[in-house]
Parts: structure tokens; sequence; C-alpha cells
């Protein structure tokens, strides 16, 4: 099972941040579970040992705001893209932040110090402070998720700044594009780490893939000795061969829909690897529904 935990939350005051904000959404939500409990503080930072390795317990989906802001991009900036971007607030705007917590036991005891602290809950980020207006949750359960409906193609949208771990090589040099082959291996580790369901090789699964289409762009950042890379973000379409086997298939849709859940790639409790998917057949019923007449 993964709880996911949504926060919608409101700024005490107006003021500006980069439009992502993931390592900051992390510093404050373990510092607001560390206020709440301070040793449950301490194993949401630390994370989990798992195959002589620490894992996080928990992937983020960072501040979105909703309401009460503008996107402001510097001059000649290149405007396609949102991380690009500069976020303009103003007092009283709405926002939304998510966690995906991975252990069970870690969740329980995180829903009860958050509801048992629910009207008094507030969040710092990067100085900012924004106070939980409303608190929601979810259980998913992931052996139902194994296995998916099976789709021809996919559009995957990276929101945030995606990067993925070498499988052969050195682990220090990231790749930062949506090597199919990464990306189901990624998957592939979580669902095993979750579920203990195996997979085929991932080269194998990716060999049943193909990319159609492609629009990335690796953001300018700086970045510091001992931090997580730049990544990507952008769009890619992802095609599966037309003899490829049914279950191939449904595994591969399965494997994509848990990132939807916990995130690809590296530095997912960072903020990293938040994606969405649209399928051929969810877009022809969003049309649908957007076309419908209204009753008189």
């Amino acid at each position: 099972m993964v709880v996911l935990v949504e926060f919608v939350l409101r700024a005490s005051s107006g003021g500006g941040l980069p439009w992502f904000v993931g390592h900051e959404c992390r510093a404050g939500f373990i510092s607001l579970v560390s206020q709440l409990d301070s040793e449950l503080g301490s194993m949401f930072h630390e994370g989990s040992s798992f195959s002589d390795r620490r894992k996080a317990v928990f992937s983020l989906k960072p501040l979105q705001f909703i309401s009460g802001f503008e996107i402001v991009f510097p001059e000649r900036s290149f405007r396609r893209f949102l991380i690009d971007g500069n976020v303009v607030f103003k007092p009283g705007a709405q926002a939304t932040m998510s966690v995906a917590v991975l252990d069970e036991g870690l969740a329980s005891r995180l829903l009860y110090r958050l509801l048992s602290s629910v009207g008094s809950l507030k969040l710092s980020i990067k100085g900012y402070e924004f106070i939980v207006e409303k608190l929601s949750f979810e259980i998913v359960n992931l052996r139902e998720m194994t296995v998916g409906e099976a789709f021809e193609e996919v559009d995957i949208e990276f929101v945030t700044p995606t990067y993925f771990n070498p499988i052969h090589g050195d682990a220090e040099y990231k790749v930062l594009y949506p090597d199919p082959t990464l990306m189901l291996a990624s998957l592939a580790s979580t669902s095993y780490q979750l579920t203990g369901t195996a997979y085929p090789k991932p080269e194998e699964l990716a060999s049943n893939t193909y990319i159609s289409g492609l629009d990335i762009k690796t953001p300018m950042i700086k970045e510091a000795r001992g931090e997580a890379p730049t990544g990507f973000v952008g769009w890619v379409k992802l095609r599966l061969k037309e003899k490829t086997d049914e279950e191939i298939k449904k595994k591969i849709s399965g494997l994509l829909r848990l990132g939807e859940i916990t995130n690809v790639g590296g530095n997912r409790s960072g903020g990293y690897g938040v994606i969405k998917l649209k399928t051929k057949q969810e877009d022809k019923t969003r049309r649908n529904e957007e076309g419908k007449p209204t009753k008189p």
C-alpha cells in the first residue's frame, strides 16, 4: 500500500519563489513532521534500508499554486517551459503539495500526528509561511496496479526536473533524457521494493517500445557539489511495437501508472520526476466531455 497525503495551502503573505521548489518543499515537509514527532522526522530524513542501500520512504510532488499567483519570466528567456519562470504570489494565494508515503507503518504514524494537529499545521517553504487549510489522503493498493490496462501509445509529461541513474558504468554521471530502458528500470525497482513483483530485464521491456515524439529541455541551473543534478522537463510520446505481447503491454502500462504515484528516476523525495500520463483513450474521453452540450 502507498498512502497519498495532499496538503491544500494558503500563503500567509505575498512573495516570490522559483517555479520548482522541490528541495525546499522536502525540507519544509520534514521540518513539519519533526515538529510533530522528532523520531518520525528522522525516519523520513534518513530513509530505510533496502538491498544494502538507503531508500527514501516518500516521494513528493512540490508546491503548485492554483490561485492568486502569476508566472514571471526573465527577459529574453525561453517561455515554453514553466521551469524557466518564477512565481509571484499574493497574500492568501492557494497552492497544493502532496506526498506519497511508501511505508505503511510510517504512513499510519504520520496521519495520526497530522490529524491530531490538523487545525494548527503550518508549512515553511524557503522562508514563506503556508497555512494548511485542508488535508486529504488516499490509500492505493499497488498490487492492483502491477498490471495496468494495455495501451498502444502514451504521452508522458515530465512536470518537474527528471534524471536517471545509469544501469551500467559510473553512477556519478546521470542521464538527462527520457531513456525508456532507464525509466522502466527505475519503475521496476520501485515496484519490486514495494510489492516484491519481479519483471523481465528492463532492456527486454524497453525493446518493445520506441519514442515517436520528443520535446524536452534541461533548465540552466548552477550545480553545487553534492546536490542532485539538473534534470530535463517536457514531453515524450512512447509507442509500443505492433507485435508486442499483450501481457508485456500491461506490465509496461502498470509501471508507468506507478510512476504517476511515486515519481520516476532519482531524488523523488526532493520533488524530481513528477510525471503525468495521457493515453489516446483518455484524450478522447476528455474531448468528448468538453464537447458535451449543456442542458437548457
